[in-house]
């Protein structure tokens, strides 16, 4: 008798359990963009009875329930934890390292890296002005310490390598031996794809010493100790620790332009603060990715400090951009992941001292967004004649 009262309680603490949940999913207000995981929200679909009866809406509507479930970001944790205990070291893309978590990186795609080198080759040999390339190994590759257990990896330092044997009138400069010296160091974040701005550093030293430029000394100072990127929000994992964002410190003032295709808006310096307030905190360097993004140092300039520097890049380059300015007196970033325009339309190459393209392997090995420069410059008339 005592057993059956016992099963009727728990009976009814769980139904009443289960409508809290569903009055809570209901009541409580709902979000369209999930800062933890970096993504939109689904919204509740539309009905019709077409979409009924071939099982669409049904479908949407359990997404719509998954992602707006009540303590989403709570479960999210709680099953990532119950996953890694249970032995699982993969996620969403993500290995779930010693420390760290670290991006799986796909075998290049050999089609989308011939493009790109040809690009670059292309537009070296149609410009008069030096073209320097710069691709940096991911985490996975300079710290494979930290990398799970039986993880499949690829030589990042031998394609590397390749393709800088296919580069013609470039200075290919590469960073992977600094960068595997100080490997211990805190040269990539721990929850982000990206490297840190020490690592950057490291990558601006190698730079200038190639080019013969002067580096500067590395001094930065701390500003924010709650970083959790983009590793973080596709893996669901949220026991690794925070990372540490760093701002390298100018000497000088330096502000920056940023042309989104349409308009161009001025900011008075090359950090973004209001970011530290949110999720996104590497959006601090430089903001949001943009087709265009112009810094300037604020001072009297002369020699190399005079000079300005055209650059090709990914997100990569975002934090290591303000130290460029230590040696040149401006420097635009291009990203042709969103410039659609003929280049020659908003910029006029020849006004330039270098050009660098900057990628990080995933990037360069994996997409061929470089090869838009093929249909986006055409060279000047001065140029097809020295040629």
């Amino acid at each position: 008798m005592k057993k059956l009262t016992y099963n009727r309680v728990f009976f009814y603490i769980l139904v009443v359990a289960w409508a809290a949940l569903t009055v809570l999913n209901f009541a409580a207000p709902k979000k369209d963009f999930s800062e933890n995981e970096n993504r939109y929200l689904a919204s509740f679909p539309k009905f019709t009875l077409a979409r009924l009866v071939n099982g669409d809406f049904m479908a949407d509507v359990e997404n719509y329930i998954n992602d707006h479930f009540v303590f989403r970001d709570g479960w999210v944790a709680v099953q990532s934890s119950l996953e890694y205990a249970s032995g699982k070291r993969e996620n969403s893309g993500v290995y779930i390292g010693k420390g760290a978590l670290l991006s799986i990186i796909d075998e290049p795609d050999g089609k989308s890296t011939a493009k790109n080198i040809e690009a670059i080759n292309y537009f070296a040999s149609q410009i008069n002005v030096p073209v320097s390339l710069m691709i940096v190994p991911s985490a996975s590759e300079i710290q494979p310490e930290k990398l799970p257990d039986f993880a499949v990896t690829w030589s990042q330092r031998d394609v590397i390598a390749d393709i800088y044997s296919q580069c013609e009138g470039v200075e290919c400069v590469s960073v992977y031996e600094t960068l595997k010296e100080h490997s211990a160091d805190y040269i990539y974040y721990r929850t982000d794809h990206h490297w840190t701005t020490y690592g950057s550093y490291l990558a601006y030293a190698e730079y200038c010493r190639a080019l013969g430029l002067l580096p500067h000394d590395y001094v930065a100072e701390t500003v924010s100790n709650s970083f959790n990127g983009t590793l973080y929000s596709k893996s669901g994992v949220r026991f690794i620790k925070s990372d540490t964002i760093e701002s390298y410190k100018l000497g000088f003032n330096a502000r920056c332009d940023v042309y989104s295709g349409g308009e161009t808006k001025s900011y008075d310096s090359v950090y973004f603060d209001e970011y530290l307030d949110v999720k996104d905190k590497y959006a601090y360097f430089l903001g949001t990715n943009q087709p265009i993004v112009t810094i300037y140092r604020d001072t009297d300039s002369d020699g190399d400090n005079a000079k300005k520097l055209l650059v090709f890049k990914d997100s990569y380059a975002h934090c290591m951009a303000p130290m460029l300015l230590e040696n040149y007196s401006q420097v635009t970033l291009v990203d042709l992941r969103y410039f659609r325009q003929q280049l020659n339309s908003v910029i006029d190459v020849a006004d330039y001292d270098d050009v660098l393209f900057l990628y990080g392997i995933d990037s360069f090995v994996n997409s061929d967004d470089i090869y838009m420069l093929k249909f986006l410059y055409k060279p000047t008339a001065d140029k097809t004649a020295d040629s």
